[in-house]
């Protein structure tokens, strides 16, 4: 059994430098965490639990109850980068115990907030393929998204800046009040209390969006969208790039990027290459069982 070290203020150095050495496939979980120290990205509910026995053996994993019914978990395990029966044994056990404490957790936010929306069960995003197949073999999947690809950019293959093909669009940010439009084009379950802390970029025409898309939490590129009537004109590219180029930043001085797509989501994957982003691997979103 492996003893975990538990924190609301984030993981220590060693910690996140070995993360750190593990992009971009600890890229989620990575920039999770960076997003704690910006504003609105950690609650009292919040909770850091590092399992380490070494740079090659160690598994991290971000919670907060409070979320819910949107992503409540994120996950890393070195397992994912480093093939070896020995390394994926250690880093299974470790999982597991991450979710043991998850458990007992439950049971103190519960007495203190109420009913949770989904009792016995926990939301974990973007969720490596391997330890979701591990899960699945101890009967801990409730429920899984199909695979995404798990899309990698780094600043040096995006293309150059992209032109607005019209002298009436302009670059701005998402207002508040846009915020009922955007929700009302996404199926992603986005509560307002969460968009109105993401980095965006819009594109207006006299001052109603007409694109605009966001990093998440976990500073991946979500909820990427263009109003029909203006597809087609390189905006969702564009809005992408500037993301990437001008607010990323604000998570940490990586220059490197994600986002998540759906295998089947051909026209997202089509944005993402022509961004020069590279489909690495796969992840889900999954309903785990405590």
């Amino acid at each position: 059994m492996y003893q975990i070290q538990e924190s609301q203020d984030g993981v220590s150095e060693p910690t996140f430098a070995a993360l750190s050495n593990h992009l971009p496939h600890s890229i989620a979980l990575f920039r999770r965490l960076q997003f704690m120290d910006m504003n609105g990205g950690k609650t009292a509910n919040s909770h850091v639990f590092t399992l380490f026995e070494s740079s090659s053996v160690f598994t991290v994993a971000y919670l907060d109850f409070s979320r819910g019914t949107e992503t409540e978990l994120w996950i890393y395990s070195s397992m994912e980068k480093l093939p070896g029966s020995e390394i994926e044994t250690k880093c299974q056990e470790q999982v597991l115990e991450v979710f043991e404490r998850v458990r007992d957790i439950e049971g103190s936010f519960v007495a203190a907030n109420g009913p949770r929306a989904t009792p016995g069960v926990v939301l974990i995003g973007s969720l490596h393929e391997k330890t979701l197949k591990f899960l699945e073999e101890q009967q801990r999947v409730k429920e899984a998204t199909g695979p995404h690809f798990k899309f990698i950019f780094e600043s040096g293959d995006l293309p150059p800046e992209v032109v607005l093909p019209s002298e009436d669009l302009v670059y701005e940010e998402i207002r508040k009040s846009d915020i009922p439009l955007v929700l009302s084009r996404t199926e992603i379950p986005r509560k307002e209390r969460t968009i109105v802390l993401l980095p965006s970029v819009a594109i207006t025409e006299n001052r109603e969006p007409i694109a605009w898309g966001f990093l998440g939490p976990d500073a991946s590129l979500t909820s990427l969208h263009v109003e029909e009537s203006h597809r087609g004109k390189g905006l969702a590219k564009a809005i992408a790039r500037k993301l990437f180029t001008e607010k990323a930043s604000a998570f940490g001085r990586e220059k490197i990027y994600h986002a998540d797509v759906g295998t089947n989501n051909l026209q997202s994957q089509g944005v993402c290459k022509s961004l020069g982003g590279k489909a690495d691997f796969r992840v889900h979103w999954a309903w785990i069982k405590l």
